[in-house]
């Protein structure tokens, strides 16, 4: 079975509102953060790579959170990033938070590989869909 993309972030007083806990929509920013270092880190196919060379971005085509728990300034968050489901031209995620081994919220996510001239579909480059392949978990 293929393992998650591991991404541990600490929370900062950035992301927190003025309760002290993490205000909800930063966990989008942190969750875009993990989804780049998974690209450069897992995937070997870095977004400024992508963007520069290729013409290729992956906007969002839709998105849900669930949250189980709090989270506070200064606690690591761990993030597990799982491809769920590989399309010709679109990737399912989801991220499960975690702290202390506990979860604390899911993230469901749909992007689309898109070109920047029409911001149409184009397919996954068949040089990374293996790479890809290899974090989906059932």
């Amino acid at each position: 079975m293929n393992q998650p993309f591991v991404h541990d972030q600490i929370v900062r007083f950035a992301h927190c509102d003025p309760a002290g806990i993490v205000y909800f929509p930063r966990f989008f920013d942190m969750a875009h953060s993990v989804m780049e270092d998974w690209f450069a880190n897992g995937v070997g196919y870095s977004m400024p790579f992508m963007i520069r060379e290729h013409g290729v971005a992956t906007p969002t085509a839709s998105i849900r959170c669930d949250f189980s728990r709090p989270m506070r300034m200064g606690d690591t968050l761990r993030f597990e990033l799982r491809v769920t489901q590989l399309g010709r031209s679109s990737i399912g995620l989801e991220y499960t938070g975690l702290k202390d081994g506990e979860l604390h919220l899911k993230i469901v996510q749909t992007i689309v590989f898109v070109t920047l001239d029409t911001i149409k579909p184009v397919p996954i480059p068949e040089a990374v869909r293996p790479r890809i392949e290899s974090f989906i978990c059932s």
